[in-house]
C-alpha cells in the first residue's frame, strides 16, 4: 500500500515572535503602586507616640501621589509616554518631601533637647528610620524605574539608544531570555542594596545622572543610619 503523504504541519507562529522586543509585555503600575501604599501605611497607622514623624505632610503628599498615579494607570492600554513626565515629577516631589523628613530626624537627633521636653525614647527613633529607609527605597526605585533607558516603554520596544545601568541579564549571554528586560522589581532590588551596601552590588550604573542619585539615596541612608544608631547606642542601658 503507497504511503500517504503526512498531513501539513500546524501554522505556528512567526520565527521571531515572541522572542523579539515586541513581544516583551507592558509592565502595569500595580506593583509600584503597591510598593507606595506598603511604605505609606505605616506612617498612617503606627501611632505618633511610637514615631518622631515624618509630619503629616509628608504621607499626605504621597497619598496625592498615589491617587494620581492611579489615575494615570487606571486608562485601557499600557501607560502612554506623554504621562512620563508626571510620573518623573511626582516621584521627584515624593523623594523631596521623604528627604525634608530625613533632614528633619537628624536634626532631631542633632540638636540638644530643651528643658521640660521629653526626648526620643528608642522605638520612636528606631520605627522613624525604618520607615524614612523604606520609603527611600521604595522611592528611588520608582525613579530608576522611569529614568533608566527612557522608562518601561521605551525599554519594551527597544528604543533606547543605551541603557542607564547594565543589569547581569544584559552583560552575560545565557542567564535570560535574548528579549530580557528589567522591570519594576529589579530596580526596586538595586534601590535596596544601594541602601544597605551603600553601592551597587550585581547592577552597574552606567551614566553620570544615575551615579548622582544613588550616591543621594546612599547619603540619605547614611545620615540616618549613623546618626539615629548612635543616638540609640548612646541611650540604651550599657
Amino acid at each position: 500500500m503507497p504511503n500517504e503523504p503526512s498531513p501539513d504541519p500546524q501554522p505556528g507562529p512567526p520565527r521571531g515572535a515572541g522572542s523579539g522586543q515586541m513581544g516583551v509585555a507592558p509592565e502595569t503600575y500595580v506593583w509600584p503602586l503597591v510598593a507606595l501604599v506598603v511604605v505609606i501605611l505605616p506612617q498612617v497607622l503606627v501611632p505618633a507616640r511610637m514615631r518622631e514623624g515624618p509630619p503629616i505632610v509628608v504621607p499626605a503628599t504621597e497619598a496625592a501621589v498615589v491617587l494620581i498615579l492611579l489615575a494615570v494607570a487606571a486608562k485601557p492600554g499600557p501607560v502612554p509616554r506623554a504621562a512620563r513626565p508626571l510620573v518623573l515629577s511626582l516621584v521627584a516631589v515624593l523623594i523631596v518631601a521623604n528627604t525634608g523628613a530625613a533632614v528633619r530626624l537628624v536634626a532631631l537627633v542633632l540638636r540638644s533637647t530643651p528643658e521640660g521636653e521629653t526626648p526620643p525614647t528608642v522605638t520612636q527613633l528606631l520605627v522613624t528610620a525604618v520607615t524614612l529607609l523604606a520609603t527611600n527605597i521604595v522611592t528611588f526605585g520608582l525613579l530608576y524605574w522611569q529614568i533608566d533607558g527612557g522608562g518601561p516603554d521605551v525599554r519594551r520596544v527597544g528604543a533606547a539608544r543605551y541603557p542607564d545601568f547594565q543589569f547581569p541579564q544584559t552583560g552575560i549571554e545565557g542567564l535570560a531570555p535574548p528579549d530580557w528586560k528589567p522591570r519594576f522589581p529589579d530596580h526596586l532590588y538595586l534601590a535596596f542594596t544601594n541602601v544597605v551596601a551603600f553601592s551597587p552590588t550585581d547592577t552597574l550604573p552606567l551614566t553620570h545622572r544615575v551615579k548622582g542619585l544613588m550616591a543621594i539615596q546612599s547619603m540619605i541612608s547614611l545620615a540616618v543610619l549613623v546618626v539615629v544608631l548612635s543616638r540609640v547606642i548612646n541611650i540604651l542601658p550599657p
